[in-house]
């Protein structure tokens, strides 16, 4: 099974439509970010499920008061999609109801706790007033994943250390994928493709490498390269 996603974060969604339309055989799904959800919501989302897509990536993010959040995720009840994003700094208590609201609507995603953004380092958390390294806080929220039952989204270079926690079974998702030549832009953890997989990533979320110029042939040289 192919083993990426593509990140539309953007608030095209003609232009959004129209290249997964050229693409979607050739990626596992795409993954709709808070810019394309706050632009369309829950229509734009449909707008996608009307090309076949029902396995979408839904990365909201989502981190609130536990019942907040269960009331949220039913509310996306009259859409397809295959995966939502909370984050695990919002407690087993959020993700219990979290994975409760998702087992009630029609769609039944699967729940994937985000450890630390991909555009963080240790200097960004210790400017928050935390003296643990990323590495210690994703090992910490990776145990809750595992105590959870839950996948993770995590930066490739701490997924083998998530792996030998949460077991062969759960997934992992990486974005901040780059290849050896691509700018970072706004990430701080990158890892190529190969990188990611060999460290124990499902799958890998790409963007920017994959858009810019020929997307089907960026995609073909991707899934080349990590088969």
């Amino acid at each position: 099974m192919n083993r990426i996603i593509l990140a539309l974060d953007t608030t095209d969604l003609e232009k959004s439509i129209n290249t997964t339309k050229k693409i979607k055989d050739k990626i596992f799904t795409v993954k709709l970010g808070l810019e394309f959800f706050n632009a369309h919501g829950k229509e734009g989302v449909k707008k996608f499920n009307e090309i076949g897509l029902t396995n979408l990536m839904l990365d909201l993010k989502l981190k609130d008061i536990p019942q907040t959040v269960h009331r949220s995720i039913l509310a996306l009840s009259d859409i397809n999609f295959g995966y939502l994003t909370i984050h695990g700094q919002g407690g087993k208590k959020m993700i219990e109801q979290a994975k409760k609201a998702a087992s009630e609507i029609k769609s039944k995603p699967k729940i994937l706790m985000v450890t630390i953004l991909t555009a963080l380092n240790d200097e960004d958390l210790k400017a928050m007033g935390n003296n643990t390294s990323v590495t210690e806080q994703v090992e910490k929220l990776a145990k809750i994943a595992k105590d959870m039952n839950v996948g993770v989204v995590c930066s490739g270079q701490e997924a083998k250390t998530v792996r030998k926690i949460i077991g062969p079974d759960l997934l992992i998702f990486t974005p901040g994928i780059r290849m050896h030549n691509d700018n970072k832009d706004d990430q701080r953890r990158v890892c190529t493709p190969m990188e990611s997989i060999k460290n124990g990533s499902d799958k890998i979320i790409m963007g920017r490498s994959l858009i810019k110029g020929n997307i089907e042939e960026n995609i073909d040289k991707v899934s080349n390269s990590i088969e």
